[in-house]
């Protein structure tokens, strides 16, 4: 009889590549690992992985055999999603990772609120890229992820992952004060910004694909002069007169410098969808509703404090 642990064994290595790889993803030891598949080849009456110098590759019928898994481990996750509704008002461990800005804006809220509706609940947040956070999905390490949804992630469009939209949060231009668009009360063009030196979110983010793509539908590759993934820091550079930025609502500081304007933007204006990630089968529908309903609250909230900040001074 095939044992379900030695399947999500399997999907590990396959996964990450290497029985140590494997081994560090589902907190065992590589020597665990090993017996585990040995136990599962067994099992199956099939080689299912060979040795190709130091690592080791998956034969046909280890591939054919992952694609049962898949739907085994998916079923699994649905029986732990039905049983957790007849284990209301006992302790129970909810995981969920996301990115800094999500976190600040509205997850916290979120888990507060969780956590005050179900007594039992021990929430528990660590922050996580989006990539990382697939990651550790997949690996089992956390149970939601939030992520940006941006162009060139194939991990999103992995069959084991589910996608729950949260919010859409619009980016702002952001220029120093004594700028030539400062005073503009029509929302600015991204080309009007073209030729301008650029702070812009590290190359490996979701952010920088997002602000690629848009700057690209606008005409043009923005001249990078700095590079940081924290948004108080790209304002802080603007106000110091080092180039200018966009920044998604959500971003935006409380208290934006007066040294500094922030700016509709109208055509090719870039946007970020934000959603729950969760692994097929599962249902935390009480967790994205609570997600749901924060990211809402802080998406109006931060409407309402880019549109006061936009407005020229005197008028």
């Amino acid at each position: 009889m095939i044992d379900p642990r030695h399947l999500r064994t399997l999907r590990a290595l396959a996964d990450h590549g290497t029985v140590n790889a494997a081994a560090v993803a589902l907190h065992l030891t590589p020597s665990a690992v090993s017996q585990q598949l040995t136990a599962l080849a067994k099992s199956t009456g099939c080689t299912l992985v060979q040795r190709r110098g130091r690592g080791v590759i998956l034969t046909e019928p280890a591939r054919i055999l992952l694609d049962h898994a898949d739907a085994i481990l998916e079923r699994y996750e649905r029986a732990d999603a039905d049983l957790r509704d007849f284990r209301d008002g006992t302790a129970a461990r909810f995981r969920i990772c996301a990115f800094p800005t999500a976190i600040a804006a509205f997850v916290a809220r979120a888990v507060a609120d969780l956590c005050e509706q179900n007594p039992g609940w021990r929430v528990e947040i660590e922050e996580a890229e989006s990539e990382e956070s697939l990651a550790l999905l997949l690996d089992g390490d956390v149970d939601v992820g939030v992520v940006m949804i941006a162009p060139n992630r194939p991990a999103l469009a992995d069959p084991r992952i589910v996608l729950e939209p949260l919010v859409v949060d619009d980016y702002r231009a952001v220029v120093p004060a004594r700028h030539r668009l400062a005073k503009s009360v029509d929302p600015v063009d991204l080309g009007e910004l073209a030729d301008e030196p650029w702070i812009q979110s590290r190359r490996w983010t979701s952010c920088n694909e997002v602000i690629a793509a848009a700057c690209a539908s606008a005409g043009f590759q923005p001249r990078a002069a700095h590079y940081t993934t924290d948004f108080l820091a790209a304002v802080g550079m603007v106000a110091a007169g080092l180039g200018v930025t966009v920044v998604p609502e959500l971003g935006l500081p409380p208290i934006v410098p007066d040294s500094v304007r922030v700016l509709p933007i109208g055509q090719d204006a870039p946007h970020r969808r934000i959603a729950a990630a969760m692994r097929k089968g599962a249902n935390y529908s009480r967790a994205v509703a609570a997600l749901r309903a924060a990211s809402a609250s802080a998406k109006a909230d931060a409407a309402r404090l880019a549109q006061a900040v936009s407005a020229p001074a005197g008028v």
